[in-house]
């Protein structure tokens, strides 16, 4: 028998707070999570041969006895005392990687009483491996990386909360040299503060995420990391910001972290200006992006210096990854420039983003170039909504200045899949209501069709098929459970589309109507000569695209008729 616990994969839903491992050759592993390196299985089953061998030899002139079975031996007390909750995992197992992990880092300090519970179920370890030197070899490793696996379970997590792991990772933080370690004692935490189910300590129900964080010097020795050259591996850095954006993510441990959150100010953006690694620009970017839109840092308006490094770094960031087009970087690009776009809602930025104002859009310029190929446009994507909106911005602070020919083009091939899109939307939605009047006009049909029967009454047959249809409703609750989990799955899922859908329409509808009062508003000035207006630059086809947008995607008529009340 097996754990039924799941392990999660990176690409769950950040909400959830998946499990990362990193997936480099050097960075994995020796061996893959299997059933033949889990941790110790506990199991009652023992050879029923065996047990019938002890039975004592009856007389022959004994009273008989009905011959049967004999039954299975119960757990004793013991093997279940060493399982791990509803787990299969063995204490022991445990209790043995954790002293090792102690010789690796401080064997001097196994005797201490912070580790007495961990010594406890650990004996005889302590005495046949007290004076040997441990190294992280290949199978040490593969131990911890299983630790790594597990540690996801609340079970687990509560396990080594009760056996005062956090004072052991404290020290293996502090003592240990050996880059992969800290990496997997960094994963093992991480996967700790993702656990739901609270624990109680001193009479109190906290989360283990809060034990973390309240632990005397364990979130210190974390955020010394940030500045010590001898953690400067990346798959080091990319447990420790996961485990940063964790504690920063969860509601009852944020306003403790926001307490020292200014100490990876400058290690973040040194990490966004200069580094070329995906997994960690993806952890950096994640959390800079929580920074801003959820923890409110703007509302300090004293920062001004650190709010423009970030500006700084997020501009450096993006243009270093478009030159470096070997990799697929869609997911730091969306973070990057969902930080801009936060950026625009703030007023007191405005100097700021005036000064990068140029940077900015020559980004996204490059950026719709990757996104906009002839009619083929993902309208929900969210990185091209961050760049619309952006634009919309810069749009209504600079007017047409900031446009030339090829942005326009990429505008027109967006609204012009916009304006079919909706086309086609609409048309659907006209057929799914033609098909439910013909539904309901069917059922109206059926119904009386019922009524009529029913007037002649039912027959005793049909209560009986009545009733066994309703005791085959009630099987399978688990299914049906299951079954009403994937609808509100899909149904979540299904309504994101759509809220992404209208958002995308409502810019780009912004965006043309503002385009095109910009260029009445220019051509009325006759400032310029009309030769070098950016709308004479467009062939016809574009132009007849651009006026088909304007008068039926944005509804010029419509809304000029709801003004004036006509």
């Amino acid at each position: 028998m097996t754990s039924t616990e799941n392990i999660p994969t990176p690409n769950n839903d950040p909400g959830s707070f998946s499990s990362f491992r990193s997936t480099s050759d050097h960075d994995t592993p020796s061996q893959q999570y299997q059933l033949d390196s889990t941790p110790p299985m506990h199991s009652s089953h023992r050879q029923i041969s065996n047990h019938s061998q002890n039975l004592p030899p009856q007389s022959s002139s004994s009273s008989p006895t009905i011959g049967r079975n004999p039954s299975p031996p119960p757990i004793d007390n013991l093997s279940r005392a060493d399982m791990v909750g509803d787990e299969m995992y063995s204490k022991s197992w445990f209790c043995q990687v954790l002293l090792k992990l102690i010789q690796f880092v401080a064997p001097e300090q196994i005797h201490d009483e912070i580790f007495s519970t961990i010594r406890q179920q650990g004996d005889e370890y302590v005495l046949t491996n007290s004076n040997k030197k441990q190294e992280l070899d290949e199978t040490f490793e593969s131990e911890l990386c299983e630790l790594w696996d597990v540690s996801m379970s609340a079970d687990v997590a509560h396990l080594l909360i009760e056996f005062n792991s956090l004072d052991l990772f404290n020290v293996v933080l502090i003592q240990s040299k050996d880059k992969r370690c800290t990496e997997i004692v960094l994963g093992i935490l991480s996967n700790m503060a993702c656990c739901k189910r609270n624990i109680i300590q001193d009479n109190q129900t906290i989360s283990v995420a809060l034990c973390i964080i309240q632990h005397t010097n364990l979130l210190s020795t974390i955020l010394s990391i940030l500045t010590s050259d001898d953690y400067s591996a990346c798959p080091t850095l990319v447990q420790l910001f996961r485990l940063i954006y964790t504690l920063i993510v969860r509601q009852d441990t944020r306003l403790l972290m926001l307490e020292h959150i200014q100490l990876t100010y400058e290690p973040l953006c040194f990490i966004l200006q200069s580094c070329y690694n995906k997994d960690l620009l993806e952890q950096c970017s994640l959390l800079l992006r929580v920074l801003l839109d959820e923890c409110n840092l703007f509302d300090n308006n004293e920062q001004t210096e650190v709010f423009y490094l970030f500006l700084t770094s997020i501009t450096t960031a993006i243009s270093a990854l478009i030159e470096n087009e070997t990799i697929t970087i869609n997911n730091i690009l969306e973070n990057l420039f969902n930080c801009l776009q936060i950026y625009t809602t703030h007023e007191y930025f405005i100097d700021m983003l005036n000064e990068h104002c140029q940077t900015i859009m020559k980004l996204i310029e490059n950026i719709l170039n990757r996104l906009v190929h002839d009619d083929i446009v993902q309208i929900r994507s969210v990185l091209l909504l961050s760049c619309i909106s952006i634009c919309n911005f810069f749009l209504y602070k600079h007017g047409l200045n900031i446009i030339n020919k090829q942005l326009l083009e990429y505008f027109i091939i967006i609204g012009h899949t916009c304006y079919k899109d909706r086309q086609r939307r609409e048309h659907q939605k006209h057929m799914i209501r033609r098909q439910r009047s013909r539904t309901q006009s069917h059922s109206s049909n059926k119904r009386k069709d019922i009524d009529d029967f029913d007037t002649n009454g039912k027959t005793g047959d049909d209560d009986s098929l009545l009733k066994s249809q309703n005791s085959s409703t009630n099987i399978d609750w688990d299914d049906e459970t299951e079954v009403q989990s994937t609808t509100t799955k899909v149904d979540s899922d299904r309504s994101t589309s759509e809220d992404l859908v209208i958002t995308s329409y409502t810019l780009v509808d912004e965006l043309f109507l503002e385009l095109f009062y910009r260029g009445i508003k220019q051509d009325s000035s006759k400032t310029i000569d009309n030769n070098t207006s950016v709308f004479t630059q467009l062939n016809q086809d574009q132009r007849e695209i651009f006026r088909k947008i304007i008068k039926h995607f944005c509804n010029i008529d419509k809304r000029l008729d709801d003004m004036l009340n006509l």
